[in-house]
């Protein structure tokens, strides 16, 4: 059943995203200012690097705010593309050491995660028919055309890897 469905249809969550250098105070900043559960830490490259829980950054940062967020214990991510099959995705987050699925779902947007655990027991399947359906009727569209016939909107430009970015409070580190 899990071949009938991308990595894109998955529910996939807001993350705190943040440069490995970025110091830790700012990261709980930026968290506060949203309901993400984790922070996705990023190489200079803008690679992911790994992810640290939310409640793992709260607790240290009584103590080590000066810390930066990369040296923090991280679980190990893996970067998927949205058209891969869940089936794989699933494989791919099963290895030892992966916390996480790492996906940027649309051109434009910014890096999502699916917990590893969320996504190996995933029970309720509604989400994901119904993202299949969306998906499917978008690809019936032709291409540039909402769904009332109206040009679609260009997509906004990828932000940068020093972004702090959920869909509801964006922020930005100052390094």
């Amino acid at each position: 059943m899990l071949d009938q469905f991308q990595v894109r249809d998955l529910p996939m969550l807001d993350v705190v995203i943040a440069l490995e250098s970025a110091p830790l105070k700012a990261v709980v900043a930026a968290l506060e200012h949203g309901e993400c559960r984790a922070v996705l830490v990023l190489d200079l490259a803008g690679v992911p690097r790994g992810l640290v829980m939310r409640d793992a950054v709260l607790r240290h940062v009584s103590r080590l705010s000066d810390l930066r967020v990369g040296l923090l214990p991280a679980l190990g991510v893996v970067e998927t593309q949205p058209d891969d099959l869940l089936h794989d995705a699933a494989r791919a987050v099963s290895n030892a050491g992966v916390g996480a699925l790492v996906c940027r779902c649309g051109e434009g947007r910014d890096l999502q995660v699916m917990l590893r655990d969320e996504m190996l027991n995933l029970t309720d399947w509604s989400p994901l028919v119904a993202a299949k359906a969306r998906r499917e009727e978008a690809a019936a569209r032709p291409i540039g055309f909402s769904p009332h016939g109206n040009p679609e909107a260009q997509p906004a430009p990828a932000p940068s890897p020093v972004t702090l970015a959920s869909r509801r409070a964006p922020a930005v580190i100052e390094l």
